[in-house]
């Protein structure tokens, strides 16, 4: 029976510990894990809030004008004749509809890091205060630090792959070789 409680605890605390932590009282609001200093910018709020996919800045993707990244990115995993409702959206409820939509994994899975890519490119091409904004991050490593527990795009609780801070680095890169 002893050994079974201590199971059963065990199992519930690394439940817990991967859990998404409750959100910030405002999106903006720093949490646990957000680290701005001279090697990295981890956690895209605060001063930094424009290296968020939800930051509300012109986007035109593909001949569609939206009004974030994100409402561009989701509507990307739809035929083009799907996608114009996500030129109105504002992120969060782009996700949302994209959630309700429904999307063939896999065959997002092989093109989503590509159409990311591009509409980040879109992003600071078409933002030139944007732009000077990444420049000027200089060679901070950028680190999409969440609490919902992302590991793709970004790294919860240490671990993640940080796929959206590898693009905007690259993308530094691309901004500061065009104009050193």
């Amino acid at each position: 029976m002893k050994r079974l409680l201590l199971m059963l605890l065990t199992g519930v605390a690394a439940l817990a510990a991967e859990a998404p932590r409750k959100p910030p009282d405002q999106w903006d609001a720093p949490f646990e894990g957000v680290v701005h200093d001279a090697r990295r910018i981890a956690g895209f709020v605060g001063e930094y809030r424009w290296l968020s996919n939800y930051y509300p800045c012109p986007v035109t993707y593909e001949g569609r004008a939206y009004g974030s990244s994100e409402a561009a990115y989701h509507a990307s995993k739809y035929p083009p004749a799907e996608r114009d409702a996500f030129t109105k959206l504002d992120p969060d409820a782009s996700k949302k509809l994209s959630r309700q939509k429904g999307v063939d994994q896999k065959w997002w899975d092989e093109r989503k890091v590509r159409v990311m890519t591009g509409i980040l490119q879109a992003k600071f091409a078409q933002n030139p205060d944007l732009a000077a904004k990444l420049r000027a991050t200089g060679d901070r490593q950028l680190e999409e630090t969440n609490w919902w527990g992302d590991k793709f795009w970004g790294v919860f609780q240490g671990e993640g792959q940080n796929q959206l801070g590898r693009i905007l680095m690259e993308i530094r890169a691309q901004l500061r070789a065009a104009r050193p």
